[in-house]
């Protein structure tokens, strides 16, 4: 059997445990924790931290209350570890667990596969913004029994956001990327940064194979050993989601470069600059034996690194060099954050941990330094202990005021290897320059210039920094330039506070597009106050046209009475027995009639035009109101104008009790009905009957607000009326006539050219559905 195949099987059965250590558990072990953390590559998008890869040394808890020896699991299922900041935690909480709560795999078929589709990678980036992120580069764990090498033409990327224009199929999480054919992942021990703000992210210089082909982890095969350093600037432009572009940039000959250094990102100019810090060459890391190739170049020239600082202004993509006054000597492996003042007049970078780069064995840093800018002075504001230093770690600011510094290792002293002092996730006070003993999302607060660095530069906690420029004067005019153009504001995007993990998130506008220069806000007033506006226009534009033709009705009703009144007695007399004389009123009344959920739904918002007259029919609620034939003008429906009549149909009386469902009369249907009618008419009416017991309803009170389509016998009868009333049948405006029962399908219907276009399409409706029984 395979690798794979058993290690597969044993993920099948439930040994590769999502609660901590995933393999190798021993048979006493009864928990586990992070002991060491090297090298992971992460990223801060919104609210979440995300770490993938690296090397994780578990320190497993036995069952009689010892801790067992660190044990070096090559997390072979691709495990990316989450940590939110909506979670709190204090010196005795077990941050591991807190690490482990929200994991995303890399294994094809999700955790129960137990493989991950790619190896586990050492150091590298991730290269993100406020809504995905992409795995480039890092040192592979080779294992051929489980993993066949990845593409070197695209990189793993997780999607978490959708962003710009919609995208109703956009899957959300794991998928690869093409690189566009411009360069290869096979790159490590770079330096990356990242700007959701311009929707961008960097990664700098590294080291690569003789043959630029996939690097291996602790290779004795020198081609397939970071041993060569990368001229360059590998640049992702994240603007068009799901089209990002890459690209590869060579570096100028005075732009050293190096391997491990820490990249920033700093809101100055136009787009911001990127700052480089610290960084060696010929790191120890490299080789088996764990020495440097070179320790003498390599601390001569690794020095300087944190004294003539790097800087890249990515609007005009120009290269500069700053020299520095003070600083710490020779630093890799350690981590980087800006913190600006609130009123931007200088921009701290604090630069946390690491050692140099050649002496695994000597102690690392603990001290906290700051570069100022744009007074390139250095300050020291804490100097930590043996005991809590680390390096090859990662840090993000959750808060203004806080460092959050995730992972690292210890020095290499012997055979034995010491845990992380605290944990692996620690956090510092930017503002106070000491260490805090937990952090919760509700406490926080602006960020404060710490004391020390005002003294150097200036100003208070709050800013108003009075040293603007290096003391030695500024290297390049241009540099000078773009410190002198503020930096937009409006394109920095806040996600704190976060609310408290178990409590119930708080509202907010958060935008979902990182490349919005002016928030949400400015994307959804406009359109809000735009749909009102045209909403708000059309209806006044109906009620103004409504009102008017209902005047213009109104002033032809006098003049039209009577000759309407005569063309109508022939019109019905037609088809109507004798039995009962017709009688025609002149309503000038609209009636409203609406369902008192509806009227209790609306409130004060409904105004009827007039007010209502006798008794209130009420309808079933969020349906259409119907009028009964030629007894009021015509209601306005829901989302429609009114519909147009002649006086003829305004003029019509109520059916009396035994007046027939249609205003042909019965003789029509006795001389015209046909058995299928006679059938089709049965089953309406049986359809249409209330429940078995109760009385049944007056059939002229039964009628619906639909036409049928005429049949045969209905036309003759139009012909009939045509030729008996033409002046009537010509009439250019549309009428709205009395409709006909349902249960009669050879009821009368009006001409095509007399129906309102509301009556037209509910004809068809009606058809449509007589067809359908």
């Amino acid at each position: 059997m395979s690798l794979k195949v058993w290690f597969g099987a044993m993920c099948a059965a439930g040994h590769c445990l999502a609660e901590g250590q995933f393999i190798g558990w021993k048979g006493d072990q009864v928990n586990t924790s992070i002991c060491q953390w090297q090298q992971p590559r992460a990223a801060l998008i919104r609210d979440t931290v995300y770490l993938d890869g690296g090397n994780i040394w578990w320190s497993p808890g036995l069952a009689d209350g010892r801790a067992g020896g660190p044990v070096l699991e090559p997390n072979y299922q691709g495990n990316i570890l989450t940590f939110n900041l909506s979670e709190s935690f204090a010196k005795d909480t077990n941050t591991t667990g807190l690490l482990l709560k929200n994991i995303i795999t890399k294994a094809r078929g999700g955790q129960a596969n137990g493989v991950s589709s790619e190896p586990n990678a050492v150091d590298g980036a991730m290269l993100a913004n406020d809504a995905e992120f992409f795995l480039y580069g890092g040192v592979l764990n080779r294992n051929d029994d489980l993993f066949t090498q990845p593409s070197g033409n695209e990189v793993l990327a997780w999607r978490g956001y959708p962003y710009g224009p919609d995208k109703p199929s956009w899957p959300k999480g794991l998928a690869t990327s093409s690189l566009n054919g411009k360069l290869t992942p096979y790159v490590a021990y770079g330096g990356a940064a990242n700007a959701p703000s311009e929707n961008m992210a960097w990664y700098f210089s590294g080291l690569t194979s003789p043959t630029k082909g996939p690097i291996m982890d602790i290779s004795a095969n020198d081609t397939a050993r970071a041993m060569n350093i990368s001229k360059t600037l590998i640049s992702l432009d994240m603007t068009t989601q799901n089209f990002e572009k890459w690209s590869n940039d060579t570096l100028p000959d005075a732009v050293k470069g190096r391997a491990n250094p820490e990249v920033v990102w700093v809101p100055v100019g136009t787009q911001g600059i990127l700052v480089v810090l610290g960084g060696v060459v010929y790191p120890e890391w490299v080789t088996v034996t764990h020495r440097s190739e070179n320790e003498t170049l390599s601390e001569s020239q690794s020095r300087d690194f944190m004294q003539i600082i790097d800087i890249y202004d990515v609007a005009s993509k120009v290269w500069y060099q700053q020299t520095t006054e003070g600083g710490p000597t020779t630093k890799t492996r350690g981590c980087a954050v800006v913190a600006p003042a609130r009123d931007f007049s200088s921009f701290n970078i604090y630069y946390y941990g690491g050692y140099d780069g050649i002496h695994l064995s000597n102690d690392f840093s603990d001290e906290v330094w700051v570069l100022s800018l744009p007074s390139f002075t250095w300050t020291s504001i804490s100097k930590g202990t043996a005991s809590h230093a680390r390096a090859g770690h990662k840090c993000f600011m959750p808060y203004p005021d806080q460092m959050m510094v995730f992972g690292g290792a210890t020095p290499r002293k012997g055979t034995s290897l010491s845990c992380l002092d605290q944990g692996p996730i620690v956090v510092f006070n930017l503002t106070s320059g000491a260490w805090m003993d937990s952090y919760s999302p509700t406490n926080f607060a602006d960020y404060g210039v710490h004391r020390d660095i005002v003294r150097a530069v200036g100003g208070n906690a709050a800013g108003g920094a009075t040293v603007t420029k290096p003391a030695s004067g500024w290297s390049s005019r241009a540099l000078g330039d773009i410190f002198s153009v503020a930096y937009d504001q409006n394109k920095l995007k806040r996600y704190y506070p976060y609310p408290s993990a178990g409590s119930t998130p708080r509202a907010t506008n958060l935008p979902d597009n990182p490349s919005d220069s002016g928030g949400q806000l400015k994307i959804l007033l406009p359109a809000i106050l735009g749909s009102i506006a045209f909403l708000s226009g059309t209806v006044l534009a109906i009620w103004c046209f409504c009102c008017k033709h209902r005047r213009r009705s109104s002033r032809s009703t006098s003049s039209s009475t009577a000759a309407d009144s005569s063309r109508n007695v022939a019109m019905w007399l037609r088809g109507h027995r004798a039995s009962k004389q017709l009688t025609f009123t002149d309503s000038r009344i609209t009636s409203t009639a609406v369902s008192p959920d509806l009227t209790e739904r609306a409130g004060s918002r409904l105004s009827p035009l007039s007010e209502k007259s006798g008794t209130v029919i009420a309808e079933m609620a969020d349906t259409q109101v119907s009028e009964l034939c030629g007894s009021s003008s015509p209601a306005e429906l829901h989302d429609t104008g009114f519909t147009p009549m002649s006086q003829s149909q305004r003029n019509l009386s109520y059916f009396g009790p035994e007046s027939p469902w249609s205003p042909v009369g019965t003789t029509y249907f006795q001389k015209h009905r046909t058995p299928e009618n006679q059938s089709t008419s049965s089953q309406n009416m049986h359809r249409d009957r209330p429940v078995a017991g109760s009385p049944e309803p007056d059939p002229g009170a039964r009628l619906v607000s639909r036409t049928q389509t005429p049949s045969s016998g209905a036309l003759s009868v139009i012909q009939q009326f045509q030729e008996a009333v033409p002046e009537e049948a010509q009439m250019e405006s549309p009428l709205s006539p009395c409709v006909m029962g349902e249960g009669h399908p050879n009821d009368l219907a009006y001409p095509a050219s007399l129906v309102s276009p509301l009556q037209q399409t509910e004809t068809k409706q009606g058809g449509s559905h007589a067809r359908e029984q």
